[in-house]
């Protein structure tokens, strides 16, 4: 029985130790952080969590490419090879193949479910070449 109380006294005393160290690491690091100026918060950069456009609009030529992932979305890949995910494309552009010319704004920190390309929002589009249209197969009639 006397060891049983001395090993919760042991315990007790233990525990209250390290809740006093957890304490004073605490206090430290509030000093610390009261002792950052506003000049030094003002040279640090700021970083948001929420998707944004990036402040500039770019322009590029792209060919529009059906993917027929995640339920099927239209793409557009560039002539550098990079691929773009169009947020607002509309319908009359949705064609497999067309070439158009585009601006609007990448937009950053925006998860998609198709997970391709960098999303973008279209500002302008201007069609360049139309849909290559597939040749028909005659036996379906």
């Amino acid at each position: 029985m006397f060891k049983k109380i001395v090993g919760l006294v042991f315990t007790c005393s233990f525990l209250f130790s390290c809740q006093q160290a957890a304490e004073e690491v605490i206090s430290r690091d509030t000093a610390n952080t009261e002792a950052i100026s506003a000049a030094e918060v003002s040279i640090m950069p700021k970083k948001s969590l929420s998707a944004k456009a990036e402040p500039e609009q770019i322009s590029f030529t792209a060919t529009i490419k059906y993917m027929n992932l995640e339920g099927g979305f239209f793409g557009l890949i560039s002539k550098e090879g990079k691929h773009w995910l169009p947020l607002n494309l509309e319908k009359e552009f949705q064609k497999d193949g067309a070439v158009i010319k585009v601006t609007g704004k990448a937009i950053t920190g925006m998860m998609t479910i198709q997970q391709w390309g960098t999303p973008f929002s279209i500002t302008d589009i201007e069609l360049i070449t139309a849909a290559n249209k597939a040749p028909e197969n005659k036996n379906l009639q």
